[in-house]
């Protein structure tokens, strides 16, 4: 497949991917089906081999319809005859007990339209490489996967070629379950945020978690290069004193050596036309990357204890009262940076006005909503701060 993107090594997996992947998180949040479409098929006419997607990735479009990012991805596939490399598809579930992970496993196959035959895992006439990851590791589902036997269930089940690489995902926070992780020697891939403002997980960190992944020859997806979803409103705010770009953000990535590939979460096929043509820029120096470093930890702060409207917590907890949490606290997160900013809040508390639906004050603090939190923030607490602040 001719491509403008180079390729690295996907840790000692013998596989070599884009170094720019496509991110299919974003494809329940279009305006319709047709938009997710255009973007998958977009993505694998610029030579990306790897897709990133999760059996939780799903939702209802603009238009209303009910999508799942697992079903567009197959389909599109299925659709192509000009593939000519596998495709590496790496999806993810909710299950740390060996009852579950099946389960997970069988749904991605049939939701993907995966065929399994005697030579490979195919989707229509395109062979699959497929890794499969435990979703979100803590503490808490660390302990279920080691009491469960969930490892060894997943080693059978990839034994038996169902799969072909097991991996996780983790977050910020999470840093002994993660070491812990990558030294049971069971993992062949890793994915992990880690972008210029926050590096606790890279070479901030104590060990350098990336580089130690790297080390046992484990595969890295970068992800949350663009620190999450809130980044481009958050992004306007700073401007005056933060010259920092997304492209400047994607080369920072891009520049450091143990990552193999940086999970680019684009909505539309322009978006990721930029982030494929930033990839074809020489890397970043060290004096660069020190440069970004330096300016980045002057604002870095500001991104403490707010929600990034990742959206995770709603892959498997929805609020009992309907409250749309994540948009309320991304606007909030706004509000309170625009105020540390002496800069004018007055128009997050116009559009939190304006908003319908259950809002702040409808938050009984049932703390269900607490577990699913990736970044481990006290939701009901910030929810109270939101009444006080913008109610």
């Amino acid at each position: 497949m001719k491509t403008i993107v180079k390729r690295r090594p996907l840790g000692a997996t013998g596989l070599t991917v884009s170094e720019v992947s496509l991110g299919a998180m974003n494809l329940r949040m279009l305006k319709d089906r047709e938009e997710g479409v255009r973007l998958v098929n977009f993505a694998l006419d610029q030579g990306i081999n790897l897709i990133d997607t999760a059996r939780a990735y799903k939702g209802v479009t603009q238009s209303g319809v009910e999508v799942q990012s697992e079903e567009i991805v197959g389909s599109v596939i299925r659709s192509r005859s000009d593939l000519d490399e596998p495709i590496v598809i790496v999806t993810k579930g909710h299950g740390y007990n060996p009852q579950d992970f099946e389960a997970d496993l069988m749904l991605s196959h049939k939701t993907l339209g995966i065929e399994k035959r005697e030579n490979g895992l195919f989707i229509g006439q395109t062979e699959i490489k497929l890794v499969v990851f435990m979703h979100g590791i803590k503490a808490d589902r660390w302990e279920e996967i080691q009491e469960t036997g969930a490892i060894q269930k997943a080693l059978e089940l990839k034994e038996q070629g169902w799969f072909h690489f097991l991996g996780f995902s983790s977050h910020y926070g999470d840093g002994e379950t993660i070491r812990a992780a990558l030294d049971t020697g069971a993992y062949q891939v890793v994915e992990l945020p880690y972008n210029v403002y926050k590096r606790t997980l890279g070479e901030d960190g104590e060990p350098d978690l990336l580089r130690y992944a790297h080390d046992k020859g484990v595969g890295i997806v970068n992800m949350k290069a663009f620190n999450g979803n809130g980044m481009v409103a958050t992004s306007k705010l700073i401007r005056d004193i933060c010259s920092i770009t997304y492209e400047d953000m994607l080369r920072f990535c891009l520049a450091n050596p143990y990552i193999s590939t940086v999970d680019a979460g684009a909505r539309f096929p322009e978006e990721f036309l930029a982030d494929t043509k930033v990839s074809t820029l020489p890397p970043l120096s060290d004096e660069q990357r020190k440069a970004l470093t330096t300016e980045a930890d002057q604002v870095s702060g500001l991104f403490d204890n707010i929600c990034r409207e990742c959206m995770h917590c709603l892959e498997k907890f929805q609020c009992p009262q309907g409250i749309p949490f994540p948009e309320i606290l991304g606007l909030h997160s706004r509000y309170t940076i625009a105020k540390a900013l002496n800069k004018d809040a007055a128009p997050y508390a116009g559009q939190y006005a304006q908003m319908g639906g259950p809002k702040a004050d409808a938050c009984v603090a049932c703390g269900g909503c607490n577990a699913w939190c990736e970044y481990h923030l006290d939701i009901p607490a910030m929810m109270a701060q939101v009444r006080k602040d913008l109610a």
